[in-house]
């Protein structure tokens, strides 16, 4: 049976994220009406909320939540794993009597990591199920193509796994982002690769969209003043199945090193593929591939590849880690991945969030979100919103993978964001 414990855990600091503060993202003010509740002038931190506004989803007993994430195509895994780790956030809540009495529920809607197919979800979940807020979901095309539709229906949605420029600024005031963006998440891996391992030449296998973009913009920011400059560019989709043409453009471009930012199985399906025609450069990649099942499935294949790290590893001998990891394998039978870490990390912030409101409306659960400081989740640095900041978090570590484990290299560290 699960406990009330982890209200333990959110209260103390996890010891190996030194992190004493995070910095704030700047944006311009949300071009929507005014509330009641509203600043009372640009900038201004308001001091109350509407407590008579928006409640759908609400009843006498039940907290309805949705979430849209993939739970079918190229990005199944993730989705389904981060899926478990809210559900799991949010029975632990019920168990322990839920939210001011009420139980929370949760409807969930397979977005198949597209973007339309996501909009339709996101429709069907505020106008036909009548969601209170969105939590959590995996992936980072298919929350942006969703974003107009938030903002013009004012939606609160908690703490995405999509790690895009364009969520956690003020210009998506509804979206509250506890994750560090690509930008910066490529900025620290590689500048941290330059510092410690530095290379003379990189390949770049790049997925189409904003996720390969933002990725770029992280590298080539990292790069520059160093004199190296990427040799070449592979672009792929999300559903490519036939690396063999891919892996044979970067076997003759033969650098040094070839970086990743792609779905992690296409991620490990083309390491794969260089591999079968000799060819074993660096490597260097995102968060994704630090997931225990992208580990037993390439870590083999991946040795050595460096990481970027946005929950910290259960390798960690910090006790709150391993008190996560005990708990979770005591209820679930098995170990967390750290997309179920990801997805419990979303619902703890959602449910606190719910627990401080003034009141269960659209617009105190948002107040609530914005004075949100220092909360502490055991798994990611401290997150803190404010009224003219919605990046709840900005840190990333290092690690390399070892023997098919996770070992962090660098501590995790603020990023500016500028």
């Amino acid at each position: 049976m699960r406990t009330s414990s982890a209200t333990s855990r959110r209260r103390v600091a996890l010891a190996s994220l030194t992190v004493l503060s995070i910095a704030a993202a700047t944006g311009c003010a949300a071009t929507r009406e005014a509330t009641p509740a509203a600043l009372s002038s640009a900038g201004a931190a308001r001091t109350s909320c509407d407590e008579s506004g928006n409640s759908q989803g609400i009843t006498a007993t039940t907290i309805k939540l949705g979430s849209f994430t993939p739970l079918t195509g190229p990005v199944a895994d993730p989705g389904t794993s981060g899926l478990a780790g809210l559900q799991y956030a949010i029975d632990e809540a019920n168990a322990a009597g839920g939210i001011d009495g009420h139980q929370v529920e949760l409807v969930v809607e397979d977005d198949q990591y597209d973007a339309s197919v996501a909009l339709q979800a996101a429709r069907r979940l505020n106008e036909s199920d009548e969601v209170f807020a969105f939590a959590g979901g995996i992936g980072t095309p298919n929350f942006v193509g969703v974003l107009p539709y938030i903002k013009e229906n004012a939606i609160p949605a908690v703490g995405p796994y999509a790690p895009s420029n364009q969520v956690g600024v003020m210009e998506n005031p509804d979206v509250f982002m506890i994750w560090p963006n690509f930008i910066d998440e490529f900025d620290v891996a590689v500048s941290w690769m330059m510092e410690n391992e530095p290379v003379e030449s990189i390949s770049l296998v790049q997925q189409v969209g904003d996720v390969g973009d933002d990725a770029l913009a992280g590298i080539e920011k990292a790069l520059d003043g160093t004199g190296v400059d990427l040799t070449t560019i592979q672009t792929v989709e999300p559903t490519t199945t036939d690396f063999s043409a891919i892996a044979q453009a970067l076997r003759n471009a033969d650098t040094e090193m070839v970086m990743f930012i792609a779905g992690p199985v296409v991620v490990g399906q083309v390491i794969q593929a260089m591999a079968q025609i000799g060819y074993t450069p660096r490597l260097l990649g995102q968060s994704d591939m630090t997931d225990e099942s992208w580990l037993s499935e390439f870590g083999g294949i991946g040795e050595g590849m460096i990481v970027a790290t946005k929950v910290a590893p259960f390798g960690s001998e910090d006790p709150l880690v391993q008190q996560f990891v005990d708990e979770w394998t005591a209820s679930e039978g098995s170990a967390p991945s750290m997309w179920n870490a990801a997805g419990y990390t979303q619902g703890l912030v959602t449910l606190e969030a719910l627990r401080t409101a003034p009141a269960l409306t659209r617009d105190c659960f948002e107040y609530a979100l914005e004075t949100m400081s220092g909360f502490e989740t055991g798994l990611i640095p401290p997150v803190s919103f404010s009224f003219d900041s919605r990046q709840g978090t900005n840190a990333v570590g290092v690690a390399k993978i070892e023997d098919s484990k996770v070992v962090q290299v660098a501590p995790f560290q603020l990023v500016s964001g500028e």
